[in-house]
């Protein structure tokens, strides 16, 4: 017996250095996360309209997309994850006309800025959104304005008043109007049209929205009432709604809405703005 304890002294000594190895050992290191991939927005003809490693989002467009995207449980940190390409519904051409209008139009009088939104009634997509100058963080194009009557008449003779409400944002007083280029469907406004992972795989497609308000019939009525108003040179438009002016074709309904900041402005001028789009836009 007094043999075999010394043994057992011995084995205690040589676990107890062996669990001191071990304890000074470094512990693994601990796995880093993947690398973010990249995630391109896109214009509705595939061109590029920006890139996550572009580093923060550029302009409002993108913000609306992005939030747009976040609403619909694909927000861009998960994108991240497994990168692609989001295709919205922007029309590079009509997007471009829009700003390029305003900023002829009214930039260079400081007191003024204009809203320009533009909407696929086929679709709903937005083709164009110019939201005039950011007031801090809000966008400018996202607040609901005062309409007026003018703007209601045309629901209320085809008996849906509710389509138009005593303040509304641009882009849903175009939508509403896209409603009679779309013989009487009415759809959501929206800018993401598909989003696909770097694999090919298909992650999000634009859901059908449509929805039957009134007769085509009604609808044709109506635009028919509209092109024959002067001003509208022949095309479906509201031109004594200001600071609004809006109207429609049959491939695109479009709002301008101009804001001042003190002074008086000329009433026409939405009415311009208006129609140059539609001119350059209908070429």
């Amino acid at each position: 017996m007094k043999r075999f304890l010394p043994g057992l002294g011995a084995l205690a000594l040589v676990a107890a250095i062996i669990g001191y190895v071990v304890w000074q050992r470094p512990a693994a290191p601990v796995p880093l996360p993947p690398a973010p991939k990249e995630v391109v927005l896109q214009y509705a003809d595939g061109s590029r309209l920006w890139s996550s490693a572009d580093g923060q989002p550029n302009s409002v467009i993108v913000e609306r997309v992005l939030a747009e995207l976040h609403g619909a449980n694909l927000p861009l940190d998960a994108l991240k994850l497994v990168g692609g390409a989001v295709r919205t519904t922007i029309d590079a051409r009509t997007q471009t006309v829009s700003a390029t209008v305003v900023g002829r139009l009214v930039a260079p009088n400081q007191r003024l800025s204009a809203t320009v939104t533009a909407v696929d009634p086929v679709s709903g997509g937005v083709r164009a959104y110019v939201p005039g100058p950011r007031r801090g963080l809000n966008d400018p194009a996202d607040e609901p304005r005062e309409t007026v009557p003018e703007l209601a008449e045309p629901f209320a003779l085809a008996d849906a008043p509710d389509l138009v409400q005593a303040r509304m944002r641009p882009l849903d007083l175009t939508a509403a109007y896209a409603t009679f280029a779309a013989g009487g469907v009415q759809r959501r406004a929206h800018f993401v049209a598909a989003v696909t992972g770097a694999d090919g795989s298909s992650l999000y497609q634009a859901a059908e929205t449509d929805k039957s308000v009134f007769g085509d019939d009604v609808a044709d009525r109506i635009t028919l009432e509209l092109k024959e108003k002067p001003g509208c040179n022949s095309v479906a438009c509201v031109p004594d709604a200001f600071p609004w002016a809006v109207g429609y074709t049959p491939q695109l309904a479009v709002t301008v809405l101009v804001d001042q900041a003190g002074g008086d402005v000329d009433a026409g001028l939405s009415v311009a703005i208006w129609q140059e789009l539609v001119a350059e836009l209908t070429e």
